[in-house]
């Protein structure tokens, strides 16, 4: 659940492209053939009318409840263009954590600023200080 509220917030690629290979109707908007759509995740990840009025606070309870629609998060992709590499980065985030919490405490540094910036991937613009603690075995 939290990295799923990371990646909600804070997704790797929050912009897709798509083009479109036929012409497309959704709702009242008539799209042609070959148009090409920026698809921001922040459009609909931020949506308060998905994910509630905190949309915009890390809540990782949010996930206890599958949601209605399956296009309601997406930071991978969706459909047949969905990122291949999704299961092995999950795979690989739950075990350097899980060897992480093994040895250490951690917290954020009193120097950390929150700024997170676009380039190609979401970032923390000054980086992301941890204070580490040893646990004693």
């Amino acid at each position: 659940m939290i990295l799923n509220e990371a990646l909600r917030l804070y997704p790797a690629a929050p912009i897709s492209l798509r083009e479109t290979t036929n012409n497309v109707k959704i709702g009242g908007l008539q799209i042609p053939a070959k148009t090409q759509l920026f698809i921001a995740m922040a459009a609909v990840h931020y949506d308060p009318k998905i994910w509630g009025d905190d949309a915009k606070l890390f809540n990782p309870m949010r996930f206890i409840e599958p949601k209605k629609h399956l296009a309601t998060y997406f930071p991978f992709g969706l459909g047949p263009r969905i990122c291949v590499g999704q299961n092995l980065a999950i795979v690989e985030a739950k075990i350097v954590l899980a060897m992480i919490v093994r040895k250490y405490n951690f917290v954020v540094s009193p120097s950390y600023v929150h700024a997170p910036v676009q380039v190609l991937t979401v970032r923390p613009k000054y980086g992301a200080p941890m204070i580490l603690h040893r646990v004693s075995s």
